[in-house]
C-alpha cells in the first residue's frame, strides 16, 4: 500500500499530461510557456531554498563529494556508450544514464521505506544532484539543444546564465554562512517559509504534467527506450555498489544511509530534463524512457522492503 501511495500520484499527473495533449486542452505553446515558468522562476526558487536551509558539516561535504564522483562517472561513460542506443536518440545517452529524480520518485519511496524522519539522508545526496544537475548537466543539454559546441567557455557561460545554477550557488553561500538558518529563526522566517511553499508547491505537478504531455507511445520508439533503461540499470547498479563501498570506507557503515543511496540511485533520470528538451521526438523518447524506468525504481523499492 505504501508503494502504491508513492507511485499513484506520479502516474496520475502523467496521465493528466497525456490527456491534455490528446484532448488538445493545452497547446504545445502552453507547455513551452510552462517549461519557461519552471526553469526561470519556480525551479530556481526551490533549489535556492533547499540549499540555503541545509545544515552543513565536514561529513556532508565528504558525502556530497563522493556522490558527485559516482554521478559524473556514468555521465562520462554515456559518451562512448552512445553507440548502444539507436539514432537519433543516442545523443541523449549521457543525460539519460546520469543524475536522479529525487523529489518525485526517490523521496516518497524512501519515506515509505525508512520514514519521513530520515528524509535528510536522501536530501544530503540530492545536494550533489542539484550542483551537477543544474550546472554542467543542464548547461551541456541546453548547448546541445541550441546546436552550440560544448567548449569549456560555453559550458561555464551556460551554467552562469542558468537561473537554477545561480540559485544553487547563492543557496550554498547562504547555507554555509548560516544566513539561511538564521533567517528561519527570525519572525520573517515564517513569512519566508510560507511564501517559498506557495511558490514551489506546484513544481512537482507541473513537471509531471509536462512529462506526461510529452509521452507519445510509438512502436519504433520502444526498443531505444528499453535499451536505454537496460543500460542505465546496469551502470547504476555498478555505481550503487561503488558508492556504498566508498561511504563505508571513508564515512562509516550506516544502514539507513545505504538504503538512501540505493533508493536515490535507482530513480530515473531527472524529470527536470524535460523542461530543456526542445525537439518533440526527443522529448517523447526522454519522457517515455523516464516513465518506464519508474517501474525499475518501484521494483528496487519492493526488494529493499522485503529484505
Amino acid at each position: 500500500m505504501e508503494m502504491l501511495k508513492a507511485l499513484f500520484p506520479v502516474l496520475g499527473m502523467m496521465l493528466i499530461g497525456m490527456f491534455c495533449r490528446k484532448s488538445g486542452l493545452v497547446s504545445k505553446k502552453g507547455i513551452q510557456d510552462l517549461k519557461t515558468l519552471m526553469t526561470r522562476i519556480i525551479l530556481p526558487v526551490a533549489v535556492f531554498n533547499a540549499l540555503a536551509t541545509a545544515e552543513y558539516s565536514m561529513q556532508l561535504f565528504g558525502l556530497v563529494g563522493l556522490m558527485l564522483v559516482f554521478m559524473i562517472l556514468p555521465f562520462l561513460l554515456g559518451y562512448p556508450l552512445k553507440r548502444v542506443i539507436p539514432q537519433p536518440y543516442s545523443r541523449y545517452t549521457p543525460f539519460m544514464v546520469a543524475v536522479y529524480e529525487g523529489g518525485m520518485m526517490a523521496y516518497p519511496l524512501y519515506a515509505s521505506l525508512c520514514g519521513s524522519e530520515n528524509l535528510s539522508q536522501i536530501a544530503l545526496l540530492d545536494i550533489a544532484g542539484v550542483l551537477f544537475g543544474f550546472g554542467v548537466y543542464m548547461s551541456l543539454l541546453a548547448l546541445m539543444e541550441n546546436g552550440k559546441a560544448p567548449t569549456l567557455k560555453e559550458i561555464v557561460s551556460g551554467a552562469l546564465h542558468m537561473p537554477a545554477f545561480v540559485a544553487a550557488m547563492l543557496g550554498i553561500l547562504a547555507g554555509v554562512s548560516g544566513l539561511g538558518q538564521w533567517l528561519l529563526g527570525t519572525k520573517v522566517g515564517v513569512l519566508y517559509t510560507e511564501t517559498i511553499g506557495m511558490v514551489t508547491s506546484p513544481l512537482s505537478a507541473m513537471i509531471l504534467v509536462v512529462v506526461g504531455y510529452s509521452i507519445v507511445p510509438k512502436k519504433e520508439m520502444l526498443l531505444p527506450c528499453l535499451k536505454t533503461i537496460a543500460l542505465r540499470a546496469v551502470l547504476q547498479a555498478v555505481m550503487i555498489l561503488g558508492m556504498i563501498l566508498s561511504v563505508h570506507h571513508f564515512i562509516g557503515v550506516n544502514r539507513v544511509l545505504d538504503l538512501a543511496i540505493i533508493t536515490y540511485m535507482s530513480a530515473p533520470a531527472t524529470f527536470s530534463m524535460q523542461a530543456f528538451v526542445k525537439d518533440p521526438e526527443a522529448s517523447a523518447y526522454v519522457s517515455t524512457t523516464n516513465a518506464l524506468y519508474c517501474f525499475v525504481s518501484v521494483a528496487v523499492y519492493a526488494v529493499a522492503a522485503v529484505l
